[in-house]
């Protein structure tokens, strides 16, 4: 008997000692398991404000992108702007200057009355042949606006101002409104 106990307990002891092992093994493993699933738990929790803090500045670059394409948009347009000024600029140093005459003052009743002087070049002719020199002034275009109360108070104004005999001629328009 005591043969059958000792084949017993050795077929047995390594049985018991196999599902020993195999029980710590398991028990190793989920516990490792347990530990990596809390770990992978604590990873998730310090990224869920990393992912806010990239959402928040992928929400900030698009809202920066956009203001940069407006700001783009509003450069373009004062370029063009500044480009169509200069043209202008250009354009009128190739005009001759044109030179205003005001003469009275504005207001109350007063009207303005435009006009166009000149200084007659037969005059102005004889005027540097006697060695008299000439306002180079009249080489160019004179408009004269005169403010009175009507048109023969106004003519009455320019001829003090630019007397026909002194070679000045000047033609009125229509008021100014």
């Amino acid at each position: 008997m005591m043969e059958a106990v000792r084949t017993i307990l050795d077929s047995a002891v390594p049985l018991v000692a196999a599902l020993a092992v195999l029980c710590h093994l398991c028990w190793v493993g989920i516990r490792r398991s347990w530990e990596r699933v809390a770990g992978l738990d604590r990873l998730r929790q310090s990224v869920v404000p990393l992912k806010e803090r990239q959402r928040a500045e992928a929400e900030a670059l698009a809202d920066l992108t956009c203001r940069l394409e407006e700001a783009k948009g509003r450069l373009t347009a004062a370029d063009q702007r500044v480009n169509h000024l200069q043209r202008q600029i250009d354009t009128l140093d190739k005009e001759p200057p044109v030179f205003l005459h005001i003469l009275g003052t504005p207001g109350g009743n007063r009207r303005g009355f435009r006009a166009e002087a000149q200084y007659d070049t037969t005059v102005a002719a004889a005027a540097r042949a006697a060695g008299k020199p000439v306002n180079p002034a009249w080489r160019y275009g004179n408009r004269v606006v005169v403010h009175a109360l009507d048109l023969p108070s106004a003519r009455r104004e320019a001829e003090h101002v630019f007397p026909h005999k002194a070679g000045y001629q000047v033609f009125f328009h229509a008021p100014v409104s």
